[in-house]
């Protein structure tokens, strides 16, 4: 698991020695030092890692754990009170994927959580997973694993009994998803957490290993944004054989929001986008108003790293109509490749905004609309389910007693 070194730690902290750690501020009395140019290049902040330089040159490291990326360059400790909750050990041969499977753990909270930020940490080879909660007397069973079809467990119908609490980057070992201070989800009394178990083992050795989510809860006295989810997602992918390609959808949001009673006029606080490794590039921006096209989140290829975005000042998307987003392909196959898991490819995002609706924006189909330079375009209507978000919803009830 990649983790900021002692002795990194160490060259940020000798005196006299011309290092860049991230930027920051210099000594008493000395000026202001930013990021070098070689820092800037890395880009280390788009992986949720600092810059360090030392006579080696100038690389990236993750954080320690408790640790996240802060935006002075440096690694900050994370704030409120952490509840750590583990989940089962898997071993997973090489080349084996599992899914199919959820897992939960049933939190007992006499009182509301008020979570700041979620951190994971895995060395189970976990894919990618969504995790929801809803009250404890949802999805009724024992702890543990067990077959989500058994239950009837899907995401949406768990968002909306509940809410979602994280998403996992695409492979990442440890990722910190944190709001910025007296920004929170809201965690009913008597609630459970499930998420969905997704493991793909690309090593060549088998790897046994499990997960650890982190709660970081503040008191509600602290919370001042109440965040919401929202969903955008590109299930008709359809990549083209030996070709570049770009899927995009626009997703308007001002018929779906007034439908619910409300004003398209959300604050976005955090994006997670979610791509295969045949992903290129990520793209999320604002549709229609004065602020058009203007640029959101902007990835570049997959790397199976940390890429959770926090906004410290959120995207107000007041006088907006909604979202534009699309992934961009180079498919090197004989076949076309479509939305699936395996060596198939997705396209899509989790988002929280400052809002009176959640909602799940899809695109289901893809037609050729034309060619910019040598790639080939593909778009299609996007289909939105708004739903207005309560934001004290009662919990689960008090589990009886043995």
């Amino acid at each position: 698991m990649p983790i900021r070194s002692l002795s990194s730690f160490l060259v940020c902290l000798v005196p006299f020695v011309l290092v860049a750690c991230g930027g920051g501020e210099a000594g008493p009395g000395a000026p202001s030092v930013g990021p070098s140019a070689a820092c800037v290049a890395l880009g280390c902040e788009a992986d949720q890692k600092i810059c360090v330089e030392d006579g080696s040159g100038a690389r990236c490291e993750g954080c320690l754990v408790g640790e996240y990326a802060a935006p002075s360059g440096q690694c900050e400790k994370l704030s409120g009170t952490p509840r750590e909750l583990t989940f089962a050990e898997f071993t997973v041969q090489a080349g084996e994927e599992i899914k199919g499977l959820c897992q939960s753990y049933t939190l007992g909270n006499e009182t509301e959580i008020w979570v700041n930020a979620v951190e994971l940490q895995q060395d189970s080879s976990s894919h990618h997973s969504n995790w929801t909660f809803v009250p404890q007397d949802k999805f009724d069973g024992p702890d543990g694993v067990w077959k989500c079809w058994e239950r009837d467990y899907d995401q949406v119908s768990a968002a909306l009994a509940g809410g979602v609490i994280y998403a996992q980057s695409t492979q990442t070992e440890r990722e910190v998803q944190r709001f910025p201070e007296g920004v929170a989800v809201r965690i009913p009394p008597y609630s459970r957490i499930i998420g969905d178990v997704h493991l793909l083992n690309t090593a060549a050795e088998p790897v046994t290993g499990a997960l650890t989510l982190t709660l970081y809860g503040i008191p509600k006295e602290e919370v001042a944004h109440k965040l919401t989810p929202f969903h955008l997602t590109y299930q008709g992918l359809d990549i083209p054989a030996h070709a570049k390609s770009r899927f995009f959808g626009e997703c308007s949001m001002t018929g779906p929001f007034a439908a619910s009673g409300n004003t398209f006029d959300p604050k976005v606080y955090y994006i997670l986008p979610h791509t295969h490794a045949m992903a290129k590039r990520f793209f999320l921006e604002i549709l229609g108003g004065p602020r058009d096209g203007e640029t959101i989140l902007e990835l570049s290829a997959y790397n199976g790293e940390a890429h959770g975005r926090v906004y410290e000042k959120p995207i107000d998307m007041t006088g907006a109509e909604g979202y534009r987003f699309g992934c961009e392909y180079d498919n090197p196959r004989d076949e076309s490749v479509g939305w699936g898991f395996g060596d198939q490819e997705m396209c899509e995002l989790l988002g929280f905004a400052e809002s009176n609706v959640g909602f799940e924006s899809v695109v289901s189909s893809a037609q050729e609309v034309g060619t910019d330079g040598d790639v080939r375009l593909f778009t299609s209507p996007c289909v939105t389910y708004a739903f207005p978000w309560d934001h004290d919803k009662p919990g689960g009830t008090p589990a009886p007693a043995p």
